[in-house]
């Protein structure tokens, strides 16, 4: 693959309604956005309205943006500042726009396999469990009803992220799957979660929350969904987000309804439940007033979302960079689908990082809080030829 690409799959209705891949080359301009500087091709704009420069290239130019919006553009909106380290140094915004794209129904390529030489946890299964511990506390002095935790892993080695691509859609195809190509960087996303579409005026927004592995039969299946849709906990997580996300809708859309609660779908490794809330989108809202009143996405930031945010960047230890923020396709007619940035592989030289994370409540399970992590980065490392079992590496 050649640095400029994006590739979407799609397994069914995600980022198109046909079940397949999406080739994008040759972009007529890359966007990127990074310390209130936007880059298009070679010129330099100083601004701090990123988003509504892109909306303005895509009306002119006619022309189909993808790309993502890091969790940590959310400084940018909270005019907050974080003494993190970015060691992946992704920026804030990144985009290729591109006149147009080829469909395949399928991508039959020589596999390159991966080979692994380390893997390293950034955040201890000790860690992790006094921060879970942490969280709880907040939530009982009532700073927060919920906060979603995550932690990096890091696998070291010599990888084809393309061929990991084909893998993991192979592996766990999703609707909301993504592969971007750039100098600096590789890109996957293997998300299944939908964070914002737009059809015409309609807006719609499918929060996941609520986490079961599979069973090794049809017997275990089922009873481990039906555990994960009578489980009180998971439903009370779901049903906050849901209605975060809710309140969310409400800033840019009226006639804001819950469409559909609990619903358990099945991926190759775990079940997730869903909820789908829906709005029609008040007149004349840019794209950029979609985001600055919705982004970062509830499902994986908490409620409230500002103080759940003000904890997350207490406690984690690593700058999320892409993860939890979106992945996006914007359409020359400026109707959207934008994905919740989970199950991503970020490929920067020789080291893959995988981030995992868990939503805690107020009578989670530390210990399962961190197993339901390791859970969903077993699609992520199975792509990588790295099949284990990591709860008991």
């Amino acid at each position: 693959m050649k640095s400029g690409q994006t590739v979407l799959y799609t397994s069914e209705n995600g980022w198109f309604d046909k079940k397949g891949f999406y080739i994008f080359e040759k972009p007529t301009f890359k966007v990127v956005y990074d310390n209130d500087s936007l880059l298009i091709n070679k010129n330099k704009i100083k601004t701090r309205r990123p988003l509504l420069i892109l909306e303005k290239l895509i009306k002119k130019y006619n022309l189909y943006a993808l790309g993502f919006i890091s969790y940590d553009f959310n400084k940018h909106i909270l005019n907050s500042k974080s003494l993190k380290k970015d060691d992946l140094a992704l920026p804030k915004i990144f985009v290729n726009l591109y006149k147009k794209f080829e469909f395949k129904e399928r991508l039959d390529l020589p596999p390159k396999k991966s080979i692994i030489k380390q893997i390293k946890f950034n955040t201890r299964k000790s860690e992790f469990i006094q921060k879970v511990e942490k969280i709880k506390d907040y939530i009982s002095k009532g700073d927060i009803y919920q906060a979603n935790l995550s932690h990096r892993i890091d696998v070291y080695g010599i990888f084809y992220p393309f061929s990991v691509f084909l893998n993991l859609v192979k592996t766990q195809p999703t609707p909301y799957m993504m592969f971007i190509k750039d100098l600096d960087f590789s890109l996957i996303s293997g998300s299944m979660e939908l964070f914002l579409e737009k059809k015409g005026r309609e807006i719609i927004t499918k929060p996941i929350k609520g986490t079961i592995k599979r069973g090794l039969n049809d017997v275990e299946d089922k009873a481990l969904k039906n555990k994960l849709i009578n489980s009180e906990k998971e439903r009370a997580e779901n049903l906050m987000i849901t209605d975060l996300m809710r309140n969310d809708l409400s800033k840019i859309a009226n006639s804001v309804k819950v469409e559909e609660l609990f619903k358990v779908d099945k991926y190759s490794t775990l079940f997730q439940m869903s909820s789908t809330v829906k709005g029609i989108l008040k007149e004349k809202l840019s794209f950029e007033e979609v985001i600055l009143n919705t982004f970062p996405p509830g499902s994986v930031t908490g409620a409230p979302k500002k103080r759940a945010m003000e904890i997350i960047d207490e406690l984690e230890d690593k700058k999320r960079s892409v993860y939890c923020g979106a992945t996006f396709l914007i359409k020359p007619n400026l109707d959207f689908v934008m994905s919740v940035a989970i199950r991503q592989m970020i490929f920067t030289k020789s080291k893959c990082s995988i981030y995992v994370g868990s939503g805690i409540v107020w009578d989670s399970d530390p210990i399962k809080e961190y197993e339901e992590t390791l859970i969903k980065a077993k699609a992520n490392l199975k792509s990588l030829d790295f099949d284990i079992d990591l709860i008991n590496y």
